[in-house]
């Protein structure tokens, strides 16, 4: 059944990719490589809850890796990272693993990497469908974002 039910995360688990190719960015200590860019898919299953965008949302999920590369453990708040919005900015409403395959399940917002360790994260973006963010930042660093 964990298969079935993983098998059907990942066919459902499509949206529009915006973005495929890896960017880096160095910033504050930090290596930040943003993987891929999609708009959608507009559900969340996390085995007992499925989350849906609200009317008039979608969601815009971004796969990336963050390196510690300072020669200390250090935290980082995934709350540092956002989409612009207008004069606004909005902060990922899900932080999960970067697994492909499983349920997605909220992870910590603020993980502690030791020297030289890597993460790998899906940021799940609420965003207005009528709008597009121009930008992805993880303070300091910055991703320009292609309309879609």
């Amino acid at each position: 059944m964990v298969l079935a039910s993983s098998l059907v995360l990942w066919l459902g688990a499509c949206g529009r990719t915006v973005m495929d190719q890896p960017v880096n960015r160095v910033g504050d200590g930090w290596t930040l490589v943003i993987r891929k860019v999609t708009d959608g898919p507009n559900r969340v299953d996390q085995g007992n809850v499925i989350l849906k965008a609200k009317k008039g949302d979608r969601f815009i999920w971004v796969l990336l890796t963050l390196r510690n590369d300072q020669p200390q453990p250090r935290k980082f708040s995934f709350d540092r990272c956002d989409l612009d919005m207008g004069a606004n900015v909005v902060v990922p409403g899900l932080v999960t693993h970067g697994w492909s395959m499983g349920y997605l399940s909220d992870m910590n917002r603020e993980p502690v990497l030791d020297p030289k360790e890597s993460i790998d994260r899906r940021l799940i973006f609420p965003y207005p469908q009528n709008q597009s963010p121009t930008r992805l930042t993880c303070a300091p660093m910055v991703v320009p974002l292609p309309q879609f």
